[in-house]
């Protein structure tokens, strides 16, 4: 009977034992599985985020790039919409800019001419890129001798650049009222430096015109009266020089004049 319960004890303590083995390997499996899992996880998370830095760079790529082709382009409204080619097209753009604007501009400075949404009864605008960044400024500082017709001009920004822009027009109100020197530049709004005012001396009113400046060898030439006369002189002597005839730099022998005697000599004594 002892040996009976010893056996049975010995039974028990061995399944304790596979028990505890059990719950230990248990243990060891979930750790070896969460490692995995966190080794896993956190690969694909520095690979997510580079995927987004590459994505955000690529982005900004692509930006740039837009805004530099964009850079030569102006968007032409309210012209009508009386052409039926691309010729047609391109001499209405040339006729508003050389006839309504008064600006010298030839067909080799177009570089194209486009219309752009679909026909819905009103008149689409029309993006105009141009072969130099100096025409395209040159156009947009006349904008203004369009004002007393139905077209204008506007430059050319991308969608989420125009949303930028509507959304901070009311700032700009804003700013304005304030007193603030404020313009909007592209996406951002920008603070402008106020020129200093210049009280003239003649009508003692302010003016915004700029101080000519002067140089140093002027302000030496008023300080020192010698050198003006010296550079009388030196005036006087240039005009010397310019004055100078031909007979200045011929011998005396040459400045004799000619005659048919003298002629008919000098032959007979080269014959002999």
């Amino acid at each position: 009977m002892d040996e009976i319960m010893k056996m049975l004890g010995n039974i028990q303590g061995d399944i304790l034992k596979q028990k505890q083995d059990m719950k230990e390997m248990e243990q060891n499996i979930k750790d070896s599985i969460n490692r995995n899992i966190d080794d896993k996880f956190n690969r694909i998370e520095a690979k997510t985020k580079e995927l987004e830095c590459k994505i955000e760079q690529q982005q900004k790529t692509i930006e740039y790039l837009d805004k530099q082709l964009r850079k030569r382009n102006l968007v032409f409204f309210g012209v009508e919409e009386k052409e039926k080619s691309y010729e047609d097209l391109c001499f209405i753009i040339l006729d508003i800019i050389n006839n309504k604007m008064e600006i010298n501009c030839t067909q080799w400075e177009i570089e194209t001419v486009i219309r752009v949404g679909k026909k819905a009864g009103k008149l689409r605008p029309i993006v105009v890129t141009l072969t130099t960044t100096g025409r395209k400024i040159e156009i947009l500082k006349k904008k203004k001798s369009l004002e007393n017709t139905c077209m204008y001009i506007k430059e050319d920004y991308p969608v989420n650049v125009l949303q930028k822009r509507k959304e901070l027009q009311e700032t700009l109100k804003l700013e304005r009222e304030a007193g603030n020197l404020v313009a909007l530049r592209y996406d951002k709004i920008v603070t402008l430096k106020k020129q200093p005012e210049i009280h003239s001396k003649s009508t003692g009113k302010k003016t915004n015109k700029r101080l000519m400046s002067t140089s140093p060898e002027t302000a030496t030439t008023a300080a020192n009266p010698s050198n003006i006369r010296e550079g009388a002189k030196q005036v006087q002597k240039k005009n010397k020089i310019q004055t100078a005839t031909i007979s200045s730099f011929l011998r005396p022998s040459q400045l004799k004049p000619v005659t048919h005697g003298t002629m008919h000599e000098t032959e007979e004594q080269q014959k002999n």
